[in-house]
């Protein structure tokens, strides 16, 4: 009796599906020609009468789907040619970054434009390279400042705190771009990402890129921790086409489980690590200012050091007694045994012959 029923359901339902995609298509397809129209317009009172009221406001709160770049750590919304025509012509985009807790924008750059970033709220932790030959810059910017990220420089932000912060990003281009450092560096071709990783082989290589999580990711270990929050699975589709010229070698392949595998020894080595210098810095501390690892790792380490110094005791101990065995031998002196039974041992007397006198046989 249900059948009917669930048949129509169905083909309702795949009717409307057909229509939002084909309504989505054509949306796209008269965007794209009217950017086509605006970048070809004879002038800007040309480009003002292609473009309705409503075109020259773009909605951050809703944004189209493309204009939102999501990760773990949190998202971005651009307004750029891409999505926002009144821009085409102005020289100008505009970013809203969204960072959760502990969430970071890794390191990137933008190809055509210098960014002007504004902190809304809380405090961004920001680092950046201009070029090659020059220094770190690192800067925690505060709410109500900003900070200049010149074009082509390599540069990141971080929410090193416990609640989620707001930035505004003015570019100066309408078609900024951005080139996430990682992702681009391990879509070059494997045998050359391990050349210059200092001869890293073509498996590992493989399996690090298959680790790259996309930008906005779960930032350190320490915020993490200090906040109470757990690094979990985070999305990986900002990886860069495998086309002949950087794919990988036939029979080389990264599972995920290796990949997991890998993620989760090197985390358990880095903070084992960490650890252990905590652990030699402030051998005090109590044992919840590091989630509970601290007091076990500093009873080790205690127990490793004290094995050590028992071993080179005991060394130390059998050169000492060796030495003063040694020093006791020298003044020894060789006694030459007396010889009142030397009458006991036979001898025998050889006849003294008289020296041979070749005149004396002459003469006689």
């Amino acid at each position: 009796m249900f059948s009917p029923l669930l048949v129509s359901l169905a083909v309702s339902a795949a009717g409307v599906l057909a229509q939002s995609a084909s309504s989505a298509a054509a949306a796209a397809a008269a965007e794209a020609s009217l950017v086509a129209q605006l970048k070809t317009a004879n002038g800007a009172a040309t480009r003002v009468n292609l473009l309705s009221d409503s075109d020259f406001v773009f909605d951050f709160e809703n944004p189209p789907p493309k204009a939102i770049t999501q990760g773990a750590g949190g998202h971005l919304v651009l307004a750029s040619v891409a999505d926002f025509p009144a821009v085409v012509g102005n020289g100008l985009a505009m970013a809203v970054g969204f960072l959760e807790p502990c969430g970071l924008n890794t390191p990137h750059l933008h190809p055509r434009a210098t960014e002007l970033l504004y902190a809304v709220n809380g405090t961004i932790t920001t680092g950046m390279i201009q070029q090659g030959g020059t220094r770190f810059i690192f800067n925690n910017v505060t709410a109500g400042s900003g900070i200049v990220l010149p074009q082509g420089s390599v540069h990141f932000q971080i929410n090193d705190n416990c609640d989620p912060v707001t930035f505004v990003s003015a570019l100066n281009n309408e078609d900024p771009g951005a080139s996430p450092v990682a992702q681009l560096f391990f879509g070059m071709p494997p045998g050359v990402v391990g050349a210059s990783l200092g001869d890293v082989g073509v498996q590992e290589v493989v399996q690090l890129a298959s680790m790259i999580p996309d930008t906005f990711v779960l930032g350190t270990d320490e915020c993490l921790q200090r906040c109470g929050l757990t690094r979990g699975a985070q999305p990986m589709a900002q990886q860069v086409p495998r086309v002949a010229g950087n794919a990988f070698p036939s029979g080389v392949s990264a599972g995920a489980g290796a990949a997991a595998s890998s993620t989760s020894q090197s985390r358990s080595i880095m903070q084992t690590s960490a650890d252990l210098v905590a652990a030699i810095e402030n051998p005090v501390a109590p044992s919840g200012a590091r989630g509970g690892t601290t007091q076990p790792v500093t009873i080790a380490l205690i127990v490793v050091v004290s094995v050590l110094g028992v071993g080179y005791l005991v060394l130390g101990a059998l050169f000492f007694m060796n030495r003063a065995r040694g020093e006791r031998g020298t003044g020894r002196s060789f006694m030459r045994p007396t010889m009142k039974d030397r009458a006991l041992v036979p001898t025998v007397e050889v006849p003294t012959l008289d020296k041979y006198d070749p005149i004396a046989s002459r003469s006689s």
